[in-house]
């Protein structure tokens, strides 16, 4: 592919994502416009020669991907130690438990468990996210050298903050912002382009 294919890629991938908080379809959205971000950033990646772009971009996802994957262990865990804490063996016994029961079963010593594990699990989802986020702010840099759009850089500055920030809303807001300034940094890449081959003739 070339680099209109790989910027058009890179503008419909990064609009997909920011479509991502649309209810029902956006996690599906979302994720097909990741796999056309990585696929531009790609083709970045090898017209300028430098596979920093690309490596650092998949960095980034495999510890998001690990960050949720724990999480996730711990919530499942958690949750199924709870359960055998309040003495349920099957759905059944749910169905015929009384207020009485359940404020009975429930008690500090396996809600304090509970909760710290979902802590913990915040905690290292937290983490990862951060790492995460300092690849792909690794990654944008070298977008904004190599095209000489500083856009990209703002990007990655965007989405490092929102990813610290992640533990109140505004983080989840900035990371939405930092795709709708990707858009407009895949858009003027062909500006760039377009001044060198002016400067070139």
């Amino acid at each position: 592919m070339d680099i209109r294919t790989d910027r058009i890629l890179g503008m419909i991938g990064a609009l997909l994502i920011v479509l991502g908080v649309i209810p029902t379809i956006g996690g599906i959205l979302a994720l097909i416009g990741l796999i056309l971000v990585v696929i531009a950033l790609k083709g970045y990646s090898d017209k300028y020669t430098d596979q920093s772009i690309f490596n650092n971009t998949i960095y980034s996802i495999v510890f998001e991907i690990i960050g949720i994957i724990i999480f996730a262990g711990i919530i499942i865990f958690a949750a199924f130690g709870f359960i055998a804490s309040l003495g349920v063996h099957n759905l059944s016994d749910f169905n015929s438990w009384t207020r009485a029961d359940w404020q009975n079963a429930i008690n500090t010593s396996n809600l304090f468990p509970l909760l710290g594990a979902i802590i913990l699990g915040i905690v290292v989802l937290f983490a990862f996210t951060v790492f995460a986020s300092l690849y792909f702010r690794k990654a944008m840099n070298s977008m904004s050298q190599k095209t000489g759009v500083d856009l990209f850089q703002t990007t990655g500055t965007v989405f490092f903050v929102g990813a610290i920030l992640t533990i109140i809303v505004i983080g989840f807001i900035l990371i939405w912002i930092s795709f709708i300034l990707l858009i407009i940094a895949f858009y003027r890449t062909n500006q760039h382009e377009q001044m060198k081959q002016a400067n070139i003739q």
